[in-house]
């Protein structure tokens, strides 16, 4: 049986999702498969995983050399559970501060994608649909001023939120 480069693989799809730009990916398949709020969910799951595989990779390589997962190893724990038991949980931590502003990034991206009218369907509300929504109007500026404002700070509540240090 051959061994499968899983660590390849993995690296080299995201590669290749990185070298187009996220936005023109995005358009492109949220255009071509339809707006339902489903597909839309898959789509943009689709293009952001690969900085959270980045990153997880990159805390694996580093908490696999520490002396904690070299004496799991030394007494005979099983491979699968020494990764699982004490390297997953220290990879995953730099994930805690990704979380938010990889939200803050989706929440920006799915805006975006409504104001265009290709986002979520109409008759799902959406902050990018009620700022659409002021174009419609442009002399009733409140439609765009605090769907706006509203959006800006969800934004940046996301962003501070992902700057807090974790609870230990």
């Amino acid at each position: 049986m051959w061994p499968l480069p899983l660590n390849s693989a993995v690296m080299g799809a995201a590669t290749v999702l990185d070298t187009v730009p996220r936005l023109v990916l995005v358009v492109a398949l949220a255009a071509g498969t339809g707006v339902s709020a489903g597909g839309l969910l898959a789509v943009l799951a689709f293009t952001s995983w690969p900085a959270a595989a980045r990153m997880v990779r990159a805390q694996m390589l580093r908490v696999r050399t520490l002396p904690f997962v070299e004496a799991a190893q030394a007494t005979g724990m099983p491979a699968g559970r020494v990764w699982l038991r004490h390297a997953m949980p220290h990879a995953v931590t730099p994930l805690r501060t990704a979380l938010p502003l990889s939200l803050a990034s989706l929440l920006a991206l799915e805006s975006t994608l409504s104001f265009l009218g290709i986002g979520l369907p109409p008759n799902v509300a959406s902050w990018g649909r009620l700022l659409a929504s002021g174009r419609d109007a442009p002399q009733a500026w409140w439609l765009f001023l605090f769907p706006g404002i509203l959006l800006i700070i969800s934004i940046l509540l996301l962003h501070t939120l992902g700057r807090r240090p974790a609870a230990r």
